[in-house]
């Protein structure tokens, strides 16, 4: 019993640190991308509203920030980042689309030649489970 409660302090002090770590961060890191999102999404398991973002990394190449203009809405997602010679390397944001939930999928940089492909939350594996196929939407996406 001692040591689960040990490892649950452990795990929640990693998660404190690395929360503050990423908040101290933020205003250092270079934008990888703006981009104004017309409909409300979810990433990393995390609902956001639509509006206008900033993306980032925060010091990690597997992890972008999706942060709003005024920081109230937020979200890290897990990425797979790789370098593409595809001559189709516009700055743009790739989403699933199921019914009417829509899901980041890729984010693809023009300036550093990448696409980061998102790793899909639970919410995600489920509707992938009912609808086989989903709907690609692309949004376009500013420097």
């Amino acid at each position: 019993m001692n040591s689960r409660i040990i490892q649950l302090a452990t795990a929640l002090a990693v998660l404190l640190l690395s929360t503050i770590a990423v908040s101290a961060q933020t205003t250092t890191k270079d934008t990888l991308l703006r981009a104004n999102i017309p409909f409300a999404f979810v990433t990393g398991g995390v609902h956001l509203p639509a509006g206008e973002y900033r993306f980032y990394h925060p010091g990690n190449p597997y992890v972008i920030v999706i942060e709003n203009n005024d920081g109230t809405a937020r979200a890290m997602t897990i990425v797979h980042p790789s370098a593409t010679n595809s001559r189709e390397t516009n700055t743009k944001l790739v989403f699933n689309k199921y019914g009417t939930e829509y899901f980041l999928a890729q984010v693809w940089t023009e300036r550093n030649q990448e696409v980061h492909q998102c790793f899909r939350c639970r919410m995600e594996q489920t509707f992938m489970a009912k609808v086989r196929r989903p709907t690609v939407v692309v949004v376009a996406a500013m420097r």
